[in-house]
């Protein structure tokens, strides 16, 4: 038995028309906005934007940034967010010291300035592991 949506498609394909078009390649590459938060020289890209995150997750987040001596809490944090790699260049601050890099992908830009791919705030909530690995890598990154 032949249903009215089949012979739909097949009048179409008939007609040489197409009822569902691929999407492009371009859809399928685009990275998830990747958001940056600033405060004085330390910058930190994540997943979703500062201000959506947990209490406890933002004091963790000022709290790296604190540890590096780059960056003092008293100062107010900047955010912006950008959809690709080539804004995520153009955007980052040429003043900044050190870039930590909170999100799932592992982003690599032309820059001077040293990045840390870390884990995701998530998992260094949960695993206290993951904060000894972040901590060493920053304290030999910057000789503390």
């Amino acid at each position: 038995m032949i249903t009215a949506s089949l012979k739909t498609n097949l009048i179409l394909k008939e007609l040489g028309i197409t009822r569902f078009s691929l999407r492009s390649v371009a859809n399928k590459s685009s990275l998830n906005p990747i958001h940056i938060y600033k405060i004085q020289n330390v910058t930190v890209l994540l997943d979703k934007s500062f201000k959506e995150h947990k209490s406890s997750e933002k004091k963790l987040i000022l709290a790296i940034m604190n540890s590096t001596t780059l960056a003092s809490s008293e100062s107010p944090g900047q955010s912006c967010s950008v959809n690709s790699v080539t804004e995520l260049g153009n955007s980052l601050d040429r003043h900044s010291k050190l870039i930590i890099n909170f999100t799932n992908n592992e982003i690599k830009i032309s820059t001077k300035t040293p990045v840390i791919n870390s884990a995701n705030i998530d998992q260094l909530t949960l695993n206290p592991q993951k904060k000894k690995q972040l901590w060493t890598s920053i304290k030999s990154l910057l000789s503390l």
